[in-house]
């Protein structure tokens, strides 16, 4: 990708191969057809479900019974809608109500009931336990559109909002609570693997004088320029995050110290280049701390994180523009 200013004089736009899709909650797509799994037998009288959703455009999978579906589940992460008839097959026993209920796979996608006309009872159970709506059979298929159009905007609605929780909204990044998470999360995995885990924080070099010089809006010019930068030189399957204000973290999975120290050294040099923002240009450069966890037992992750958090500090008292690894 080339580092050089855009025509405006901006440099060019975020990249998006670093989670940096910032979502745009004013638009949400109902227009793009779905992928809904289908659960239980078709009824024998009137339209068929199927032919319905798949006459909207919609890509439907058959599952015979709720034992079905959860392996489908399981092996298919793109399904966005469950429609399942009321009397459909669960071979385990547990019933619908369990599965709306319980932390499962359904908890997260929106399920519409199929129901013979006139029996609402059960209907009613399952709504109050996470069902979204219900169709009473034979069915309108207008009717059927519009419950589905429906379902399929609120869940992409919410899958927006929660796309939009976990990103940092000036650069797109994860944000601190993500890395929280993953942090904790990354350390166990390395620990039972047996393999190393690279951490480097990153504080970029006097950045209040950009505000005070330029104006906060060249001060954020250069927050989203660098997390371009650093999104230029991770390698896939790095977690990329602002940890707050100038400070950047980034963990390496599998990263030793080697490793990490290479790619230190490269997010460095790539902040010596000069930035291009709409009040001037100049240069801001990074001080890195890098940590590499190896399984230590009993290492808490704040106190691995404080670890590269120190060694950075370290970079800053000796002059800027380095990197330390932490001992």
């Amino acid at each position: 990708m080339s580092d050089k200013p855009a025509p405006n004089g901006m440099e060019h736009p975020i990249a998006t191969h670093c989670w940096l899709e910032v979502p745009d909650l004013r638009s949400v797509d109902h227009k793009t057809p779905a992928h809904i799994l289908l659960v239980g037998p078709e009824p024998e009288n009137g339209p068929a479900i199927s032919q319905a959703l798949t006459e909207q455009g919609h890509r439907v999978t058959k599952a015979a019974d709720w034992s079905q579906a959860m392996a489908k589940l399981e092996s298919n992460p793109d399904f966005e809608l469950i429609v399942c008839t009321q009397d459909a097959p669960d071979p385990a026993g547990l019933g619908l109500e369990h599965y709306l209920s319980e932390p499962h796979l359904l908890s997260s996608l929106p399920v519409i009931v199929a129901c013979r006309g006139g029996d609402l009872g059960p209907v009613m159970g399952l709504l109050a336990n996470g069902a979204v709506d219900f169709l009473s059979h034979p069915f309108n298929q207008q009717e059927m559109a519009v419950r589905v159009k429906k379902s399929l905007i609120q869940y992409r609605t919410m899958r927006l909002y929660l796309r939009a929780a976990h990103r940092d909204p000036l650069t797109g990044l994860y944000n601190k609570r993500v890395f929280n998470e993953l942090l904790s999360r990354e350390m166990s995995r390395a620990r039972r693997e047996g393999v190393p885990l690279g951490l480097l924080f990153m504080d970029l070099d006097h950045f209040k004088l950009v505000n005070d010089t330029y104006g906060h809006l060249a001060g954020d010019q250069t927050l989203q320029v660098f997390a371009r930068r650093l999104c230029m030189w991770v390698r896939e399957g790095d977690l990329v995050a602002r940890y707050g204000g100038e400070e950047f973290v980034v963990l390496a999975p599998g990263a030793g110290e080697q490793g990490v120290s290479i790619l230190g050294g490269r997010i460095r040099e790539a902040m010596e280049r000069p930035i291009t923002t709409r009040a001037a240009e100049f240069t801001v450069t990074v001080s890195l701390g890098s940590a590499v966890y190896d399984g230590e037992k009993g290492l808490k992750p704040e106190e691995f994180l404080n670890r590269a958090d120190e060694a950075c500090y370290q970079a800053k008292a000796q002059g800027r523009n380095r990197l330390v690894l932490a001992d």
